[in-house]
């Protein structure tokens, strides 16, 4: 063979292993740019020590302990209101991850009112750890109803705290026309509301707790069996299901619930009430793959996170996509949810 052909061979061969070597990063960067969406998730949930927090520690633990490639590092927050202020300061940060949320604090996040100075691109579930229900108790006799509480005081939580303050205020306002002044609302904090009561500066305050639609089981939050451990005669004042209706149709987010009789001494019935979701979310540019791996990983492990907090057992399919619409849901998440037969 001459020189000049050798030259040719080799050259030749060069340009073919230069191909099966390009074939192959690129193989190599699909596989990195999957791994990448996959693995490598962060969570901000809420403050340390809170239901939330340790469930999302739950979360970090069963992703590490599960095989769906997916791995997340929990750290905790000021809130969730922070968790959104913080993903549209930080836009790198959409695409990889989870915050938590809620339907309430969504909703004013999008509005731009409330605790929000602008108006915030909404984000996308990919489930529901938690339903939150709320509603007004009194020590006082006279107090039996909503109506009853014209002129007299009633202690909320932080202006801060949706759940607990924002969303009884509106149900008040918008639900029986009751404004500031008609109420007087102290927006003191959930442990000071019910020491408000206890303590008589308040004539009704928050209680509540977490509840799953669908079982009907709920757990009641600390300050709410502290209130009731006072041994005195409660009553629980019910909200109806029509004024958490015009509630949300004026513009504050949250869900009709019932909460079962029984709960707690004093309701001697259901009570129609509203619930808010408390959720893991996503920016609409969280990969799809990964929602969908998440969501999945989340409804096969449902029972392993009654370990980890009281709350964890009231968690069920159903639950996690309770009081949203389809089109609110992560694309990815949507797919897991319909391939469990969660979603028709």
């Amino acid at each position: 063979m001459s020189s000049i052909n050798k030259r040719e061979t080799m050259k030749a061969a060069f340009r073919a292993g230069a191909g099966v070597f390009a074939l192959a990063c690129g193989s190599l960067t699909a596989a990195s740019v999957l791994a990448q969406d996959a693995d490598g998730i962060s969570l901000m949930s809420a403050p340390f020590g809170s239901g939330s927090y340790v469930l999302g520690s739950a979360l970090e633990d069963i992703s590490k302990k599960s095989d769906a490639g997916v791995t997340i590092t929990h750290t905790e927050s000021p809130g969730f209101v922070f968790n959104i202020k913080k993903l549209d300061m930080e836009p790198e940060l959409k695409k990889s991850t989870i915050v938590g949320s809620g339907g309430g604090v969504q909703g004013l996040a999008k509005a731009g009112t409330g605790p929000f100075e602008k108006k915030y691109e909404g984000l996308k579930l990919l489930a529901n750890y938690n339903l939150n229900s709320i509603w007004l108790a009194t020590f006082d006799e006279g107090i039996t109803k909503i109506e009853d509480l014209k002129g007299k005081k009633v202690a909320l939580g932080r202006r801060a705290q949706i759940n607990w303050a924002l969303q009884p205020a509106a149900v008040l306002k918008d639900g029986y026309g009751m404004g500031e002044s008609d109420v007087s609302l102290s927006y003191v904090g959930t442990k000071e509301s019910v020491a408000a009561l206890l303590d008589g500066t308040a004539d009704a305050g928050v209680i509540g707790g977490y509840i799953d639609p669908v079982s009907k089981k709920m757990v009641l939050s600390p300050q709410t069996t502290e209130f009731l451990a006072a041994g005195r005669k409660v009553n629980h004042l019910e909200w109806g299901a029509d004024a958490v209706t015009k509630a949300r149709e004026a513009g504050m987010s949250m869900a009709n619930v019932t909460v079962p009789a029984g709960i707690a001494d004093g309701v001697d019935k259901p009570m129609d009430g509203f619930a808010d979701s408390v959720a893991w979310m996503v920016s609409p540019e969280f990969p799809e793959e990964t929602a969908y791996r998440i969501t999945k990983m989340v409804i096969e492990n449902l029972e392993k996170f009654a370990d980890y907090h009281a709350t964890g057992k009231l968690m069920s399919p159903q639950g996690m996509i309770y009081g949203w619409d389809e089109a609110d849901i992560h694309p990815g998440a949507l797919r897991a949810y319909k391939e469990a037969g969660v979603i028709d």
